[in-house]
């Protein structure tokens, strides 16, 4: 028995399928993405709250970056509070995988 099937438009079909493979990708990672951010929250020490309520996610197209805008969370994660070891932000981070760039990058 021979099977013989012809398919048009096979081009926009694979079009459409890697579309809603991306689509899935990006929602995968949009939820590991708030799952790091959650814990890098739950880890920042607090005296204030507002190193730990500053963390925040930049999506640009497949990239996610997090981000945390206080002037002091560079101390935080080099072991100036006794609340959280040295390095926490690294720490975390590489537990969701290997970085692409840069894990901490300070704005000056």
């Amino acid at each position: 028995m021979k099977f013989k099937m012809t398919m048009l438009n096979i081009k926009s079909e694979f079009m459409k399928l890697a579309k809603d493979r991306s689509t899935t990708s990006t929602e995968q990672a949009a939820k590991v993405v708030s799952n790091m951010k959650s814990e890098l929250s739950a880890a920042t020490p607090i005296d204030t709250g507002l190193a730990r309520s500053s963390w925040s996610v930049d999506n640009v197209g497949p990239v996610f970056n997090v981000r945390n805008s206080v002037p002091y969370i560079e101390r935080l994660n080099a072991g100036s509070s006794e609340q959280a070891p040295a390095r926490f932000i690294e720490r975390i981070a590489l537990k969701y995988g290997t970085p692409l760039g840069t894990i901490v990058d300070v704005d000056r």
